[in-house]
Formats: structure tokens, C-alpha cells, sequence
């Protein structure tokens, strides 16, 4: 609404605006409402980082669909677990992850079938604070991964607390470097838009293409977990690339 024409997404060097997105993302939505999806259902996802991960939160978000990100490094056997509890309807993933053995009334490899969205009209958006929005698994670090539900609620009021948090400015481009499976990095995607940020994203961290998306898509806001500051700072590669965009590294 307010930055209609302002990039939004950056897919594959291309860029898409706000309202580019907007009518993208309303299509994603028509389509999984066409393959049966309701409010309340759970859509499993099993994606690196990439602007189509982000769509179909959003799609998901839109509808009152729950989204079940999934941790792209788990073995197979770790995602049928996971798959056994959340109980999702359906599930959509990338071709060059682990297949998991759970039959679901529902899924699509992403990379292989790109979304068939034609110009049918785009649903009502569902608006109810209580819904959850998804549902984010923990790392099983003291046993086995427990499904935490976060509403829309919840959601909204940590958009808002970002902005003390990181400082965004209209305008800035965030890079999902770290996972967005995890939610050190997820709920950014709905903080972002609020200031007409363009979001990029790199599928997995290394500090060389970390530091080749910053110089080239001028980066001035991430959120990285220690392991990849460390790294970082100890690659003698970082030396070489113009960094001077990033303003905010959380």
C-alpha cells in the first residue's frame, strides 16, 4: 500500500515491487486454495532460502494456512518425525533435499513444478490475530524437536519490536542468510515490507557468497548466528569485497 512500486524481492538478479509481489503472492494463494488448502490446514516446507520460500509464507499467511518450515539438514529419517507430529496436509519441497517416506495427501517439488498461477481472482485474506501463522520446530538439542506455534499475533508484535531491535530504514535491503527455517531469521520477512525493504537471499551461508551478495545487491541490514560472524571474520576473502552497504548485522 505504501511502496507499491518500490522493489520488494530480488530473484535471480531480477527485482519485483511491492505490487509485482502482491498480485505473485495472491496467485499462490488462489492456487493452493485450488489444490483444497482451508484455514487451519499445515503446509510443510522444504526449501533453501530463496524468494519463492518467502512467496509461499506469505501465500500460506494470506490464507490462514499454518506453514511447518522444516530444518534442510535433517536426515530423511529426522523429517519423517517431524512430519509424523505436525500432521500437515500437505507438503512442498526442493529436489535436491531429502525425500521423506510420510505419505501426505499433497505435495510438490517446487523446483520441478512451478506453480500454475492463472488469473483467477485472488482469495479474501483471513485476519485473525489467534490463527497460527506457523509452526517452528526447535533444534532437539535435549531431545527430539517440539513444534512451537506462533500466531499472527505474535508475528505483528515482533514486526514492531524489530524496529527497536535492528533500526530498519525505508528503503534498505535485508539478506536472509541465515536460515529462515529457524527463527532467528523467519519472522524478517514480515518486518520488511513495513519499511519498503527489499528482501535477497542466499540459498546456503559461505563467507564468500555472503560477501559477493553484499557488494553486489548493496545489503545494509542481516541477522547472523555467531558460527557465521566467526567465520567471517577469520576468511582472509572478506578483505577483498566492498562491504560498506551493511549498516545493521544482528
Amino acid at each position: 500500500r505504501y511502496y507499491p512500486e518500490r522493489a520488494a524481492i530480488a530473484p535471480d538478479g531480477a527485482r519485483l515491487t511491492f505490487r509485482e509481489l502482491h498480485d505473485r503472492v495472491g496467485g499462490i494463494a488462489a492456487a493452493l486454495s485450488r489444490h483444497g488448502f482451508r484455514s487451519g490446514d499445515r503446509l510443510a516446507l522444504l526449501l533453501p532460502n530463496g524468494p519463492e520460500y518467502i512467496e509461499l509464507v506469505y501465500a500460506c499467511a494470506w490464507l490462514g494456512v499454518t506453514s511447518v518450515p522444516l530444518n534442510i539438514r535433517l536426515s530423511a529419517v529426522e523429517i519423517d518425525r517431524v512430519l509424523a507430529d505436525a500432521n500437515p496436509r500437505g507438503l512442498v519441497r526442493h529436489s535436491s533435499l531429502p525425500v521423506p517416506k510420510t505419505e501426505l495427501s499433497w505435495h510438490l517439488v517446487l523446483d520441478k513444478e512451478p506453480w500454475e498461477t492463472g488469473n483467477e481472482s485472488h482469495p479474501t485474506p483471513l485476519y485473525d490475530p489467534e490463527a497460527i501463522l506457523a509452526l517452528i520446530y526447535t533444534s532437539g538439542t535435549t531431545g527430539r524437536p517440539k513444534g512451537v506455534m506462533l500466531t499472527h499475533a505474535n508475528i505483528l508484535t515482533n514486526a514492531n519490536n524489530f524496529n527497536y531491535w535492528m533500526r530498519y530504514r525505508e528503503g534498505g535491503v535485508y539478506l536472509h542468510a541465515a536460515p529462515i527455517f529457524h527463527i532467528a531469521d523467519f519472522p524478517a520477512m514480515f518486518a520488511l515490507p513495513v519499511f519498503g525493504v527489499c528482501q535477497t537471499t542466499i540459498p546456503k551461508f559461505s563467507p564468500q557468497i555472503f560477501c559477493e551478495t553484499v557488494e553486489r545487491e548493496r545489503v545494509s541490514h542481516t541477522v547472523l548466528v555467531p558460527t557465521m560472524i566467526n567465520l567471517l571474520t577469520q576468511s582472509p576473502e572478506a578483505k577483498k569485497y566492498d562491504l560498506s552497504s551493511l549498516e545493521v548485522l544482528a
